[in-house]
This record gives C-alpha cells, sequence and structure tokens, in this order.
C-alpha cells in the first residue's frame, strides 16, 4: 500500500470514527450535548483535527442524515427490485423505517426533524422522484377505487410516523408499566411484542383499501 493510499485509508476512517462518535453521543444524551469538543473528546483528538474533517458541527449533522437517507434508499430499491406482491412490498418498506427507528433513534429523530426537512430537501430529491412513482404503482394496485393515492400514501406515512414516534418516545417497558395501573392485561401485552404490533397495522391499512 503507497503512503498516498494509507493517508486516504486513514482520512477516511476518522471521519467515520467522528460521525460514529457524535451519533454515540445523541443517543447517550441528545443532538444538543454533540459538539466539536465534545466530538473531539470521544475520539481522543483535538478540535483541529475535527475540523480537518468537517467545516462544523451542522456539515457532521448534515453527513450523518446523509448516511441515513442513503442508506434507507438503497435498501428501499432493493425491496422494490424483489419479486413480491404489493402487499409484501409495502409491508417490508414499512418495517425498514421501523427496524431503523429502533435500532437507530437518534438518527430517526435528526432526519424526521420538522425544523431540518426544509434544509434537507434538496439532499433527498435525487431519486425522489422515481422513488416515489414506484410506491404509488403499488398502492395502485392494491386500491380498489379511484382513491387519491397521494391520500392514500399521505395516510401510510402518519401510520408509521405515529407508531413508531409512539415507541420511540414511550419505550414498551415504560409503556407497560403505565398500563399495569389501569389493570388491563390486553393492552399490557400490546407492548411487549411491538415488532408484531406495527406489522398487523400495517397489513391491517393494506387490506382495508
Amino acid at each position: 500500500m503507497s503512503v498516498i493510499d494509507r493517508r486516504t485509508r486513514q482520512k477516511a476512517e476518522i471521519r467515520q470514527r467522528i460521525l460514529d462518535a457524535a451519533r454515540q453521543i445523541a443517543r447517550e444524551k441528545d443532538w444538543n450535548a454533540v459538539t466539536i469538543r465534545s466530538i473531539a473528546d470521544a475520539i481522543d483528538y483535538t478540535p483541529p483535527i475535527v475540523y480537518e474533517h468537517f467545516e462544523n458541527k451542522e456539515d457532521v449533522l448534515l453527513n450523518i442524515v446523509k448516511e441515513g437517507h442513503t442508506a434507507n434508499r438503497q435498501t428501499f430499491d432493493a425491496i422494490l427490485a424483489m419479486e413480491l406482491s404489493a402487499e409484501e412490498k409495502i409491508v417490508r418498506l414499512s418495517m425498514v423505517q421501523w427496524t431503523f427507528a429502533r435500532e437507530q433513534p437518534e438518527v430517526f429523530r435528526l432526519m424526521h426533524n420538522p425544523e431540518r426537512m426544509a434544509q434537507q430537501r434538496e439532499m433527498v430529491r435525487e431519486g425522489m422522484q422515481e422513488g416515489k412513482q414506484k410506491i404509488e404503482s403499488l398502492f395502485r394496485e392494491l386500491c380498489s377505487g379511484p382513491e387519491n393515492i397521494g391520500e392514500v400514501i399521505f395516510n401510510w406515512f402518519c401510520l408509521m410516523q405515529g407508531y413508531i414516534n409512539l415507541i420511540i418516545n414511550i419505550q414498551p417497558e415504560q409503556g407497560a408499566k403505565l398500563l399495569e395501573r389501569v389493570e388491563d392485561p390486553k393492552m399490557v401485552a400490546l407492548f411487549q411484542q411491538p415488532d408484531l404490533l406495527f406489522e398487523r397495522a400495517i397489513r391491517r391499512f393494506i387490506r382495508s383499501l
């Protein structure tokens, strides 16, 4: 390996460590706790090293958002290319969002922060129209009448976001404890398998079309 190749690899490794550290700080605390100084301390470097890779904190956050959207888009494209029914594709697309939110809640919040959506719009514009058309095509296969497909997709999105935000903000264990107070074992059971609860809700919505 040449000296240039080694330096390029080392630069990429440090850059990734910076992004990973920012995500970890946000997971343990929140995004307000993420600063260039806190990132530098987490990776045992000085702030100037961080500035060699990113202009500022906002640049770090935008790159984390970009990574999240890129990963989601790649997974979406893979699902859309599968030989599956329209229902199964929509269910899998929904579960991708659910799993991402459960595994990386801090990144999901950052990506879906209403105050940042306008700023991120240009970033996700690439490929958005094509993906939108493919999803519309899936729902047209399922809708029995001349429904407004845009409204149906919006309802689907709201259903996903509602469940995801509920589970992220009220962890299953906390929810179960709250429900135990009303002595309703059936309601408590809902929080014991949130993945299945979410999937059933998505399938119920699809079959109601």
